[in-house]
């Protein structure tokens, strides 16, 4: 006798069909069922599974709302919280990840990720792996151990995003992430608007708006992602999300605009560029472009006008005028644009072209390309000569600042990059095989740098990389970065694929010039995106997670949690003494400074701060007692040897004078940027 098979599982773990034994007797004699009983069965069977159909639907749209707000809530507290840069915020993040994956693994009904996920996480645990391994070989072991933190946060978040995500889940996943980025780069604007309530000058950033994320050329790529998406859920959503996602799309154009960041607008052009070359649709994405761009582009427009709010040397009283003017251009032109973006959606929905009309929109657009490009060409010259030229101009001495950063957005500086990313391939020289450790690149720069210029990362994450962790540790990052571009082939007919995968490769081209691997609200965004991408890639039903491999997730992510909350207790009792030291509260300041030195043993942070609070508190012996701890911890900082010198005297004063100079003959200039406390 044949046994009919059960019903597959679905993604909830429910039957598609429950089989009840409490009712009455279904078959009558000679094992036929009875006539009114089959009627009877058939209706509750229906029942059944309509309501098992009901509930499985019901959990999806519970876990879409789970990933949409847990992406939102995710980026915009990172975005809000000086773009997750300090280890604090690392080890929360980290904690409350492995936390919710671990609960998820022992309560939820998960199933295996796609192949695409699972060699995305996997490069991103062996980069991680890799960078705590490099301890052994390290140059600088403190800002190894930090760099290894703020790895195992991003192996934290792209696991709980690739265990819950699939491809149900990819719309709300990109909604929530562009809300997430949509917040603080708002946020970032109302700050440029109204100066006179929210408006915060720093004078490093020199007038380009950064707030909240704390960097300009990070903020203007988090609105520029942000811009990428809005344009491609305006065109594929439904018709109050599209109107959504067209009003932001101006507001997030103006926020890049003011962060005067020229690698953010270049980033999202080739990212736009991209999504327009994957997409199967490419030609309705651009008709919703050129729909939605009048209003933008008027937008930008209109705030490349206000000359006090793209001046340096504009009183805030003018400030303050053309911000609350501004605001209200903006508040229109939103307005027009959701409104744009929601005719388009009604007219797509009732109107039926002909065919002809996407062949001449499509023969229109090539003869602008066309057109454009040979008049680019007759005025700049060739491909090579382009290149050319573009590459001296970036490799040229940045000009003095001007008090008009209108000017800035039209010149090509690379800001002296070209000299970081020579001594990053320098360094690599040196440790050709492994690199010299990661977090090792300020070393390095302090002691070989041609000139005097301040600088904590090699602003590239691959040259950083390789020269750090050397040609495995580039290759791993690859993979990990590489894996969503490989399944954005497969998964391009998604209608928010291309989006996503440019918002992707926009963070990509960016973090090749810039350093966002070390602002995870930037990098968790496009992981998000990236994982995005990979979940559409997968198929409609997964495989369950198989025992074993579910406890053994669940014991990684709680021996991992183990080691995030080792860094998070130790960072915010070394917050907590850096707080105190502004403050002048001397003994509070010792006493966070020891207990953070239980939690970082290894770190000469923690000994720094305490000779600090000693000086301050005025005993100079244990202050001097407390550096030479911190020196014998990291022989290679000459900040640490600097404050050894200003606490001692005799030989020990001028040897660690000496050596002080040795590791940074620039370090006079350095104390006059600032202090000798690291700006982590």
């Amino acid at each position: 006798m044949v046994l009919p098979s059960l019903p597959a599982l679905d993604e909830t773990g429910f039957h598609g069909i429950v089989i009840s034994a409490s009712s009455g007797p279904l078959v009558g004699s000679g094992g036929l069922p009875r006539r009114g009983a089959k009627l009877r069965s058939e209706g509750r069977y229906a029942l059944e599974a309509d309501a098992s159909v009901t509930a499985v639907d019901r959990v999806r749209s519970i876990r879409s709302l789970a990933v949409g707000a847990g992406a939102a809530s995710s980026i915009a507290i990172f975005g809000f919280a000086s773009g997750g840069y300090y280890p604090t915020a690392w080890g929360w993040g980290a904690l409350v990840a492995l936390w919710l994956s671990a609960t998820y693994l022992v309560i939820g009904t998960a199933t295996r990720p796609n192949p695409f996920a699972l060699a995305m996480l996997g490069g991103l645990a062996l980069l991680s792996v890799w960078t705590w391994l490099s301890l052994i070989w390290s140059e600088d072991v403190d800002q190894t151990v930090l760099e290894g933190q703020r790895t195992l946060l991003y192996v934290a978040i792209a696991g709980a995003l690739a265990l819950v995500v699939r491809r149900v889940d990819v719309e709300p996943l990109l909604g929530g992430t562009l809300i997430g980025l949509f917040l603080p780069s708002g946020y970032g604007l109302l700050t440029r608007l109204f100066p006179d309530r929210l408006g915060v000058f720093e004078p490093i950033a020199g007038y380009r708006l950064q707030e909240p994320v704390g960097y300009w050329n990070a903020l203007g790529l988090f609105a520029a992602m942000g811009a990428a998406l809005a344009l491609g859920i305006a065109a594929r959503g439904s018709l109050l999300v599209r109107a959504l996602a067209g009003a932001a799309l101006p507001i997030l154009l103006t926020t890049t605009y003011f962060t005067f960041s020229r690698g953010a607008w270049l980033a999202l052009g080739v990212g736009l560029v991209v999504a327009v070359a994957i997409d199967p649709r490419r030609l309705h994405l651009l008709a919703v472009g050129l729909t939605l761009a009048p209003a933008s582009g008027l937008a930008v427009w209109l705030a490349s006008r206000q000359d006090a709010l793209t001046r340096t040397d504009a009183p805030l009283s003018a400030a303050t005028d053309d911000g609350h003017r501004l605001a209200l251009y903006l508040l229109l032109l939103a307005g027009i644009s959701a409104l744009a973006a929601a005719v388009f959606g009604l007219a797509e929905s009732r109107v039926s072209l002909p065919r002809m009309v996407p062949l001449a929109f499509a023969g229109a657009l090539a003869v602008i390309v066309v057109a454009g490009s040979i008049a680019v060409f007759a005025r700049y010259g060739g491909p090579h000569t382009i290149a050319q030229k573009g590459w001296d101009s970036f490799a040229a001495t940045p000009p003095q600042t001007q008090a008009d950063l209108r000017k800035r957005l039209f010149t090509f500086t690379g800001s002296y990059r070209v000299d970081l990313w020579r001594t990053a391939l320098d360094q690599y020289a040196d440790h050709p095989l492994v690199g010299s450790g990661s977090g090792s690149y300020e070393h390095y720069w302090n002691e070989h740098r041609p000139f005097a210029h301040k600088v904590r990362d090699g602003h590239s994450v691959y040259l950083e990389v390789l020269a750090e962790l050397g040609p495995v540790g580039l290759a791993l990052l690859a993979v990990a970065l590489g894996v969503p571009l490989v399944a954005a082939f497969f998964a391009r007919r998604h209608p928010l694929v291309p989006v996503a995968l440019g918002a992707y490769v926009a963070y990509l081209v960016h973090a090749s010039v810039d350093w966002d691997w070390e602002l995870p609200a930037v990098t968790i965004a496009a992981l998000a995106c990236g994982i995005g991408v990979v979940a559409a890639a997968g198929r409609k039903e997964d495989a369950w997670l198989a025992p074993p491999a579910r406890w053994g997730a669940v014991a990684a992510a709680l021996g991992l949690a183990v080691v995030s909350f080792v860094g998070l207790v130790g960072s915010s009792a070394l917050s907590a003494s850096e707080d105190a030291l502004d403050r002048g509260r001397w003994e509070q300041a010792e006493d966070e400074a020891r207990k953070a030195s239980h939690w970082w043993r290894w770190s000469p942070e923690p000994w720094q701060r305490l000779g600090e609070a000693q000086l301050g508190a005025g005993d100079t012996r244990a202050a001097a007692a407390s550096l030479r701890k911190a020196v014998s911890k990291d022989r290679g900082d000459w900040a640490l040897w600097y404050e050894l010198a200003s606490v001692t005297d005799g030989v020990e004063a001028r040897m660690a004078s000496a050596e002080a100079q040795r590791l940074n003959r620039f370090y006079r200039s350095d104390l006059e940027e600032g202090s000798t406390r690291a700006s982590r």
